[in-house]
């Protein structure tokens, strides 16, 4: 398989996780924790340090805050391999920061965050020569992209798709219909959107994801709508019709990540050439590795560990695309 090089633009943030033996609390004393781990996270940087392991080339661009903690995010998505030198650093900003505790089922709860104080993205920040270059355009969190969303996003996606660059899109926190009509004149173009069951609910106003992904597809015109459902799997429907695609089966650690990893994992099956059905369980084994660690960095170790994984629960047509 070919190392697809892929923009990752969009929400970057660090996440500290807490992991307790019971459920989590906040009384006074000391309590000891089964594990700690801080990690770089986000609808952006969370696939670009999966698709780092799956042998893509991930390439950061956004903005972030100019502090200690975007520094540290920036060294940890540098160490795993991703290019960070075109992600801009805004000057006395600060970096988003979740704080999320962990129960012993896989729970969160409480999260505590501390949003980024950093501007929007410009088209003056976009590297489009880069773009151009590239495999894969992946807009991780169109919804916090503030005025980015609009003209801006509409020129780089026509600026990717005019250089056969695929175009990949999801959002980060609940929608509704307003924001998908100001994110639909970017994805007419683009080829596939990766909204979750919340997501498609409220930007469509019903609660069956199929109708769902249906009526998302027509209201915007992008080609594929992937409907990530969480155990229930995910939803592709694209040109060539609905395809459904099971939850991996697992030893549960924690949910953080997976629809990240999920994206990545799709990403390099779609670069590659896979079918979207095919791409989906590549997605579906990524996101299942993810969640067997604490953090949305832990589980995938590399792409041959991933494909062989995918195999194991999958059908002879899909475990065949793990093959040479």
């Amino acid at each position: 398989m070919k190392s697809p090089k892929v923009i990752c633009l969009g929400v970057h943030l660090l996440d500290i996780l807490v992991r307790h033996p019971e459920a989590p609390t906040l009384n006074p004393g000391w309590q000891i924790l089964d594990d700690l781990r801080i990690t770089a996270a986000g609808t952006a940087a969370g696939p670009a340090v999966d698709l780092a392991k799956l042998g893509a080339q991930p390439i950061s661009m956004g903005v972030i805050g100019d502090d200690y903690e975007g520094g540290l995010m920036v060294d940890l998505m540098a160490g795993f391999g991703c290019d960070m030198s075109r992600l801009v650093r805004d000057p006395g900003a600060p970096t988003h920061i979740s704080l999320l505790f962990i129960g012993p089922t896989g729970e969160r709860n409480p999260i505590m965050i501390r949003p980024t104080g950093a501007r929007s993205p410009a088209l003056d920040d976009i590297d489009f020569d880069v773009v151009a270059e590239a495999d894969v355009l992946h807009v991780g969190g169109a919804d916090q992209l503030g005025d980015f969303v609009g003209e801006p996003l509409v020129e780089l996606v026509h600026h990717a798709r005019k250089n056969d660059v695929l175009v990949t899109v999801d959002v980060l926190a609940e929608v509704d219909e307003e924001f998908r009509d100001r994110l639909a004149p970017a994805l007419s173009e683009a080829n596939f959107f990766f909204p979750n069951e919340g997501q498609l609910a409220g930007m469509t106003g019903t609660d069956d994801p199929a109708e769902g992904v249906a009526r998302l597809r027509e209201l915007t015109g992008v080609e594929t709508v992937v409907g990530t459902l969480g155990e229930e799997g995910s939803l592709i429907l694209g040109p060539a019709g609905e395809a459904r695609v099971p939850a991996f089966e697992i030893d549960l650690v924690d949910t953080t990540g997976c629809g990240d990893a999920y994206v990545a994992g799709f990403i390099v099956a779609a670069a590659n050439g896979w079918d979207p059905e095919a791409a989906g369980w590549l997605g579906s084994a990524a996101s299942g590795l993810v969640a067997t660690g604490l953090g949305s960095d832990s589980g995938i170790v590399d792409l041959q560990g991933t494909l062989d994984f995918m195999a194991s629960q999958a059908p002879e047509r899909i475990a065949g695309f793990s093959r040479p």
